[in-house]
């Protein structure tokens, strides 16, 4: 086989692998052209238009808490990210520029932390969080959906490709630790907290476990739990679900698609 050959076999691959990939998204979208009844009796496309479109969304409009959801989720995602890339990146600088045998231990056991299922730690989070009054609110919610150890290794491992002479450079010159900290190492790793950020907004975005445990006014759902309660058995109508589905992707969708050079650069190394 050629080069020519095995260049067009490679395209075909990958056109099928983003046509499995994108087949729910477009779906998706298909089903919010068209009514319950024609998605129920697998005949969706029969029955496409703009009415049946608008009808969705006079429909969904009439749902009292799904633009609160919305609120609620980009409210808990935005501060979960900010404040755990922020407390994340000073971890990750700490471990590398002022590295010990202490710091290894420390980090060795927020890294084995991703190994434990989220399902095994609902009970003990649920009970600290009862004893601390912190049930059905915001900060229980934000706190649980900050990813800090990944967020930590992430940064970690990118710290390790900064110069240590640089850092030694601006200690000679008279710099403290969080101006270097500032001026240095957070434009240096810009693309890194670019690509945290995002990770970071799209976990708390979906999170839906915890939150569900934690959350009991439905006022304060966020929009996972909120799709969830739309997907159960007593909604039949499949139709606006699909637009909520659409409505609900978008925020992640767009901000993926402004930032993914951050997110290869990031995971591929600083330069």
């Amino acid at each position: 086989m050629n080069e020519k050959s095995a260049s067009i076999l490679n395209i075909i691959f990958l056109v099928i692998v983003c046509i499995i990939a994108l087949s729910p998204y477009i779906i998706m979208v298909i089903s919010c052209f068209s009514t319950n009844a024609s998605i129920k009796g697998n005949s969706i496309i029969t029955d496409l238009s703009i009415t049946n479109f608008m009808n969705n969304w006079h429909t969904l409009l009439n749902e009292k808490y799904f633009f609160s959801s919305l609120m609620n989720s980009l409210f808990v995602s935005l501060m979960s990210s900010f404040i755990g890339v922020f407390i994340a990146s000073m971890a990750g600088y700490a471990y590398t520029i002022f590295r010990n045998k202490g710091s290894d231990v420390l980090f060795l056991i927020s890294f084995f932390s991703m190994l434990i299922p989220t399902a095994a730690l609902v009970v003990p989070i649920f009970l600290i969080f009862n004893y601390l009054n912190l049930i059905d609110t915001y900060l229980a919610v934000i706190l649980t959906s900050m990813s800090l150890p990944f967020l930590i290794f992430l940064f970690k491992q990118n710290t390790r490709l900064i110069p240590i002479e640089l850092i030694k450079a601006a200690r000679m010159d008279g710099i403290g630790e969080f101006g270097i900290f500032l001026k240095i190492y957070v434009p240096i790793l810009k693309p890194v907290y670019v690509a945290a950020i995002m990770i970071s907004f799209f976990g708390a975005w979906n999170a839906i476990l915890l939150p569900v445990v934690l959350l009991q006014t439905q006022s304060k759902f966020t929009n996972a739990i909120f799709l969830n309660s739309m997907g159960s058995l007593w909604y039949g109508d499949y139709a606006v679900l699909m637009l909520a589905l659409l409505l609900s992707t978008l925020p992640t969708l767009i901000i993926f698609l402004i930032f993914q050079r951050y997110l290869k650069d990031s995971l591929t190394g600083i330069n």
